[in-house]
């Protein structure tokens, strides 16, 4: 079983209208949903904890902060007024991260838990385009 093929997120089916906003500069992700067990009802131990520890630090964006790449890091120094961010990350990409970063959240919707993850926005390591392109095995 190839967890590309049936890969979901965190809180796919929970409305935007229900998840937290994040605050200035932050980034909210939804981490990879690791299938603990197949269609069939086994309980995928060995192939789990692989692919768990492989997407633990890939997240798709489900939301961005007002402020987001709004910082003078990300302008080279032009005034304020003058700006046009140029996000490296934006909602529906899909990012790596830093395992250690970031501050966790639970939430609950229809009954099922739902852990996502705050970030700054300058703490996406890179935007993965393409997902076919993931060799974890």
């Amino acid at each position: 079983m190839n967890p590309l093929n049936q890969l979901q997120f965190e809180a796919d089916d929970v409305p935007v209208e229900k998840l937290p906003k994040p605050a200035g500069w932050r980034l909210l992700l939804a981490p990879v949903k690791i299938q603990q067990k197949s269609s069939g009802g086994i309980i995928l131990t060995d192939v789990t904890k692989e692919t768990e520890e492989y997407f633990r630090d890939k997240a798709k964006v489900v939301a961005v902060g007002e402020e987001c790449y709004r910082h003078p890091k990300f302008q080279g120094g032009i005034p304020l007024d003058q700006r046009t961010p140029k996000p490296w990350a934006k909602v529906g990409d899909i990012v790596q991260y830093s395992s250690y970063t970031g501050l966790g959240i639970a939430i609950q919707h229809n009954g099922e838990v739902h852990k996502l993850r705050f970030i700054n926005d300058d703490e996406v390591v890179a935007v993965i385009d393409d997902l076919s392109v993931l060799n974890f095995l």
